[in-house]
């Protein structure tokens, strides 16, 4: 492979995430001839070395590591750049196929610390491994500028770093969402003292799982409160060790292990409202939104019947007469509306179709409008199931604002055919 496609290759695949990097002593690395003259960043903060026939090779990595520090910081909202604890990255001279990353965190006798990444092949290097060795050491080296030390720093959840790296990625963002709010809405998640475990099983086992828990660390806070996950940072530096308290303390202020159950419960459904990508519906999206489509009461304390606290929409025709019925009628027509908020056209012409419904109800019309009104809804819903069922997403164009001007692709990303 050439510089260049080398070059396309590592930006293009700079997106795709894997497992944790493998480690290993820095003396495995294999140099031929003489060293080429290293390259740097701006800020001198990250240094890449090569052999004179590696050379080539300096340019598309320093890039690379440049882009993922950028991206990193973004997510985190710290700068991570540290004079004191530079980044050195070593391209090796094999061409053998070799695709290790390795790691270690170097002290020369004196006190100064670098931390190191090897590449012994940089054209089979795997770009997953290089990614999460990249955030580790910037991490790392952002809590020594903290005050850590090798004897103070304590180690995070392998889960939490592979999370948060999952998580730059935008474009997986809503399809992890919904894996993780089908697996709670399911019982498939343990409590919270148990998901947020330093070896948790589901966080471990479902990276998309791992990715939703650590952008709760990333979310914002009213101004003047700390950063979740610059808090977490700062304690491991100075030897905290990982905790599901700890956790519950940064993220539901609460050290009661039922207390951060009910904080995280309260915090998933309001992650299910939140618009991710405007002008986008997929299958979690609108099983969500068929949540909606059931009478309550409006006032607490209050039941259609002794034997049940709600109704479907077919039986509320059946008692359209009833005050109650026509009131909480009302009530939903608005959190129906809302629930389509910021999706595609085909989900926001669903929810007028059904407001339509609910407000004929609530003004007390016959039930043969109400039926038909009904049966026109629940048409289109059919119809928009059986397309996100197949896993199809449902995306409004960016220059179309009419309600019904839904395209249909398949999850086959940006090449998928377009129907």
């Amino acid at each position: 492979m050439n510089v260049t496609c080398f070059r396309v290759c590592w930006v293009a695949c700079a997106l795709v995430f894997g497992a944790a990097a493998a480690r290993a002593a820095p003396d495995e690395l294999v140099r031929k001839g003489a060293p080429a003259a290293p390259v740097s960043s701006k800020d001198g903060s990250i240094t890449v070395h090569a052999p004179a026939e590696k050379a080539g090779y300096r340019a598309p990595v320093l890039v690379f590591a440049q882009r993922t520090r950028e991206e990193l910081q973004a997510e985190v909202r710290l700068k991570l750049v540290s004079q004191a604890v530079p980044l050195e990255i070593a391209i090796g001279g094999k061409s053998d196929g070799d695709t290790r990353v390795l790691t270690a965190r170097l002290n020369d006798g004196s006190g100064a610390v670098r931390e190191r990444i090897e590449l012994p092949d940089p054209e089979a290097a795997n770009l997953a491994l290089f990614r999460r060795a990249l955030c580790v050491a910037l991490l790392r080296a952002w809590m020594a500028d903290a005050g850590g030390t090798d004897e103070t720093m304590k180690d995070l959840p392998a889960w939490l770093i592979d999370g948060l790296i999952r998580h730059m990625d935008r474009e997986a963002r809503q399809a992890d969402l919904d894996r993780t709010l089908r697996l709670w809405s399911n019982a498939c998640l343990p409590p919270a003292a148990d998901l947020f475990e330093m070896d948790s099983t589901p966080a471990t086992r479902e990276p998309a799982v791992a990715a939703v828990l650590a952008s709760w660390f990333l979310e914002k806070r009213a101004k003047g409160e700390s950063n979740p996950f610059e808090a977490l940072l700062r304690g491991a530096a100075k030897g905290a060790a990982w905790s599901p308290a700890v956790a519950g303390r940064l993220l539901a202020e609460t050290s009661d292990a039922l207390a951060f159950d009910e904080a995280l419960d309260v915090w998933l459904l309001s992650e299910g409202r939140q618009v991710i990508k405007p002008g986008v519906t997929t299958d979690g999206i609108v099983q969500r939104f068929r949540l909606q489509l059931l009478l309550y009461p409006s006032e607490y304390g209050k039941t259609f019947d002794t034997r049940k606290a709600c109704l479907t929409f077919q039986e509320a025709v059946q008692q359209a007469d009833d005050p109650q019925v026509r009131l909480s009628a009302r009530a939903k027509a608005v959190a129906v509306c809302v629930a389509a908020c910021g999706r595609d056209g085909t989900l926001l012409a669903v929810s007028e179709a059904y407001v339509h419904f609910l407000e004929a109800l609530a003004k007390g019309a016959k039930p043969g409008e109400l039926t038909r009104l009904l049966m026109d809804a629940e048409g289109l819903r059919r119809e928009m199931e059986r397309k996100t069922s197949s896993g199809e997403v449902l995306e409004l164009p960016a220059n179309e604002e009419t309600a019904g001007a839904a395209v249909f692709r398949t999850p086959q990303g940006k090449g998928g055919k377009q129907k």
